[in-house]
Formats: C-alpha cells, sequence, structure tokens
C-alpha cells in the first residue's frame, strides 16, 4: 500500500488531477492552475469592490477614493495568499493540509453593507466589527469538536442554499455594470455578460477531455477582450484606463499593503455592528 501510494505522488499523468498529492503534466497543470487562480481572483475582489463602493467615512459622509480601494483589493489578496499557506501548511491546530484557497466570502456582504453605510458606523465602524467577528469565529472553529455534531447535513444545505440565493442579486448587479453605476442596465453590459455566459457553455460543449473544465477561464478571457475593444473602438465605457493610471500614481506600481491601524481610517468597535455580522 505504501508503495502504490507513492507512486500515485511521484508519477505524472492526467488522472492525478483529481489526486490530492497528484502530478499532473505540466501542459495541462499552467492552464487548470490559471483558472483557478483567476476564478478566486475574482471572487476576492468581488465583495471588496462591492462593499467599498458603498461605503462610507464615518462622520464625513464621503467614499472611500479609487488608491484607498486598491490599498484594501491588496490587504485583501495578500492575506488570502497568507491564509491559503497556512491551509496548506498547517501551524498547531490552525489550516487543514489541503489545497483550499482562502479569501473574501460573499457571506457577510449583506451585514456589511447595512454597517458601511451607517454614518454613525461607517467604513470604521464595519472595519472594528470585522476585526470582532474575525476573533469570534476564530474561537469557534477551534471549538468545533463540541459542536460540530448539531450541524446535519440539512442545516448545512440549508445554509448553502440560502447564501446562493442571496447571492443571486450580486450576480444579477454585476451583469447590469455594477451596484450604484450611472449606466447601469446599458445594453453593453447585458451583451458583454450574455456573451461571456454563452462562451462558457459553448466552450464546455467544444473542449475536448479535462480541458472542458477550462470553460470558466475562456469566458473569462473573451469578456475581457470584448470590453477592451468596445472601450477603444469609442462604443462603449467599458474600461476606464485614465482611472488605472491614476491609481497608479497615488498608489504605485508596487507598495506594501497597509495595516488599518495605521490610516486615517481607525476601526470604531461597535458591539450593534458585531452582532449584525
Amino acid at each position: 500500500m505504501k508503495n502504490n501510494k507513492e507512486e500515485k505522488v511521484v508519477s505524472i499523468s492526467t488522472e492525478n488531477i483529481y489526486v490530492l498529492n497528484g502530478r499532473v503534466p505540466l501542459k495541462k497543470a499552467i492552464p487548470f492552475g490559471l483558472q483557478h487562480v483567476l476564478a478566486m481572483f475574482v471572487s476576492n475582489l468581488a465583495p471588496v469592490l462591492i462593499v467599498c463602493g458603498a461605503a462610507i467615512v464615518r462622520g464625513t459622509g464621503e467614499h472611500l477614493t479609487s488608491a484607498e480601494i486598491t490599498q484594501l483589493l491588496q490587504c485583501a489578496m495578500f492575506v488570502a495568499g497568507i491564509g491559503t499557506c497556512m491551509q496548506l501548511y498547517p501551524i498547531w491546530k490552525i489550516g487543514s493540509k489541503l489545497p483550499i484557497v482562502m479569501g473574501v466570502s460573499f457571506t457577510f456582504l449583506g451585514s456589511l453593507l447595512v454597517i458601511c453605510t451607517n454614518p454613525q458606523l461607517g467604513y470604521e465602524g464595519m472595519i472594528g466589527a470585522v476585526i470582532l467577528g474575525g476573533i469570534f469565529e476564530g474561537l469557534v472553529g477551534l471549538s468545533a469538536k463540541y459542536w460540530k455534531r448539531f450541524l446535519t447535513p440539512v442545516v448545512s444545505a440549508c445554509v448553502v442554499i440560502a447564501i446562493g440565493l442571496s447571492l443571486l442579486s450580486v450576480g444579477m448587479d454585476s451583469w447590469g455594470g455594477g451596484n450604484g453605476v450611472s449606466d447601469f442596465g446599458a445594453w453593453y453590459h447585458l451583451l458583454v455578460g450574455a456573451f461571456t455566459l454563452i462562451v462558457c457553455l459553448v466552450s464546455r460543449y467544444l473542449l475536448k477531455g479535462v480541458y472542458k473544465n477550462l470553460n470558466i477561464l475562456v469566458g473569462l478571457i473573451f469578456g475581457y477582450l470584448l470590453s477592451i475593444i468596445f472601450t477603444v473602438a469609442n462604443i462603449a465605457p467599458m474600461v476606464d484606463f485614465s482611472g488605472i493610471s491614476k491609481t497608479i500614481s497615488e498608489v504605485g506600481i508596487f507598495s506594501i499593503p497597509k495595516l488599518v491601524f495605521f490610516t486615517s481610517h481607525t476601526p470604531v468597535f461597535d458591539l450593534g455592528a458585531f452582532f449584525t455580522i
């Protein structure tokens, strides 16, 4: 049994895609890995963009600047990388020793939007609630062996269904161009969204073998290309290149993520915001 296990790890084969420690040929590992990273990348950025786009600064009523949102995106990806490494290489009881990509969750999106749009709490109140909520969730996770027997498959299924239904509105908002944009529901947003979906479905049908699973990557690439073409050809403003250059001039091409305690937005710890999460 030991030799067979070692053979699965050492040998290189397409079948190893579904083996925990299996090695896959490089020409297949690169596109599958790229799709996985891009899919995780988008899901990490979307909640941050949605929340930060709606968040107001406590006491002023102003929104976050594009440079501040960019720095928050950096922090999200930086911490997601650390969390993923801790899952792969556990420390004490923290980590599963499985290839789990950690990132930003859509689960708390509704609660965060309620907090960050409250003038008395704002972005600072949301950050304080997230810090307290993170500590609480960590303690709950470490004590899971005492209460996880109460989470039957029926309970888990209901929670997953509820999360999925709550995200339908988020997906439709993205399809329409994004939450709060002035041209929400414009024909070019709907066209790019429909085009991306069709490319994903067609790719799933046309690609052969294990490459069928690359349909999401193909849809992402073609969707972005169509958006760039619309922008360059002055058909529709899909990509704001001026905003990109302005943000780079303020943040820089490379910068180290800043801790929230060292910024102008000091966290506010409010029990009402904590219980909302």
